[in-house]
């Protein structure tokens, strides 16, 4: 099953901007790499995430997104320690996310949509 998955910042704080921004596609990636999690697109706006992942399941997906959390998290508040400082913040994301399926004969319309959503990220 394919699911179109976003989560926010923690307090939606404007946090994905610049080299943060760079910094979270790139570790989330890593992550999904590591642990074989079938990331299919990742993109960002200013206060959330959106993610393409392929997953067998409920579980499957819920385990993913506690590693993607989890571990993203982890590794961006201790590689840019001023996020934390500037922001004001403990936790990078917010504790929920939200999921929905997405149909196989669906996925080239949602992936145009990620498509667009990185063309216009800068125009907020």
């Amino acid at each position: 099953m394919y699911y179109h998955v976003w989560f926010k910042t923690r307090q939606r704080k404007w946090l994905l901007l610049g080299e943060v921004e760079g910094a979270v596609k790139r570790t989330i990636r890593d992550v999904a790499t590591e642990h074989d999690l079938g990331l299919l697109e990742c993109e960002t706006m200013v206060d959330h995430v959106h993610l393409l992942l392929e997953a067998a399941d409920n579980a499957a997906l819920s385990r993913a997104m506690h590693l993607i959390k989890g571990a993203s998290a982890r590794r961006l508040l201790d590689s840019i320690p001023e996020v934390r400082m500037d922001a004001g913040i403990t936790h990078f994301w917010q504790k929920r996310y939200g999921a929905k399926p997405v149909e196989p004969s669906a996925l080239t319309g949602v992936r145009n949509y990620y498509s667009d959503s990185e063309e216009t990220a800068g125009k907020v």
